[in-house]
């Protein structure tokens, strides 16, 4: 079979961009854009590694050691553990896309498909690919969804910031918060606006302080029901939104919604989902 080099690198650079995200659905956190298509690359060009001549344990050495690289400058290093759990999960989902290849390829007898040290290449064409990972993307997504389970409230400590602003929270977990942005899917921690003042983007401050507000950009009505009712809180994307547990510190991918009722009375400042935690 011929390998073109070019088609080799870009698959790659596909392959890793999805099971980076694969990982980080998995894990409940938030890769930046930059890292995320910076570690792409990297993957991409990496896979360069397939055409080594080397045996089959050896090759997977290798492969599980780029794959630690790779892992590394998407997500930064965080704790040991924490680098142990996201390289054995992008291992695993990358091993499954091989040997689902190799499935293919020994199954349907055709020789579309080239798989070595842990990389796949693949003559196909991009809508097969891009249908076939976003399928698989949805399945993933469905299973963290349904495979959550509650755990017991905590007070866990947040830190958001937003340009050169951080507010430091105290947050409580809560296993029957639900809230989402219903457009992109992202969860949303529901903060106290004194709390989260400093960071909060001048058209939230005007909704909050019931002014008018005459820019939107970047905002987003989250409708929440609590005991007093339902209302309407005003969700944003900071820059980083970061958890400190008892296991270490970790970045969410999350919203921040603030209102003038929420947690107006209680000892914490910001209620955030369990499931965000797992």
């Amino acid at each position: 079979m011929i390998v073109y080099i070019d088609v080799l690198i870009v698959i790659n650079i596909y392959v890793t961009y999805f099971t980076l995200r694969a990982a980080a659905l998995m894990l409940h956190t938030r890769l930046s854009l930059f890292r995320l298509a910076a570690s792409s690359v990297a993957g991409g060009i990496m896979s360069l590694a397939a055409l080594i001549p080397i045996p089959v344990l050896p090759s997977l050495l290798l492969k599980a050691a780029l794959t630690v690289l790779i892992v590394l400058a998407a997500f930064g290093f965080g704790s040991l553990r924490d680098m142990i759990l996201r390289s054995a999960l992008c291992v695993t989902v990358s091993m499954l896309i091989c040997g689902a290849a190799a499935l293919i390829h020994e199954f349907a007898g055709t020789d579309f498909i080239f798989s070595a040290n842990g990389y796949a290449y693949m003559n196909v064409s991009a809508l097969v690919l891009v249908i076939s990972s976003a399928v698989i993307y949805g399945v993933l997504s469905l299973w963290r969804r349904f495979t959550d389970s509650p755990a017991d409230s905590v007070r866990v400590g947040l830190t958001v910031t937003r340009g050169d602003r951080t507010a430091v929270l105290s947050a409580i977990t809560d296993s029957g918060c639900f809230l989402r942005d219903q457009f992109t899917g992202s969860p949303v921690i529901l903060c106290r606006a004194a709390a989260a003042d400093p960071v909060l983007p001048p058209n939230v401050h005007a909704y909050i302080s019931g002014g008018r507000m005459e820019d939107i950009s970047g905002i987003r009505l989250i409708p929440m029901t609590t005991a007093a009712g339902t209302s309407l809180a005003a969700a944003f994307r900071p820059d980083c939104v970061t958890v400190k547990t008892r296991g270490g510190r970790k970045r969410l991918d999350a919203l921040i919604a603030v209102s003038r009722e929420a947690l107006k009375n209680e000892d914490f400042d910001a209620l955030i989902s369990t499931r965000l935690l797992k």
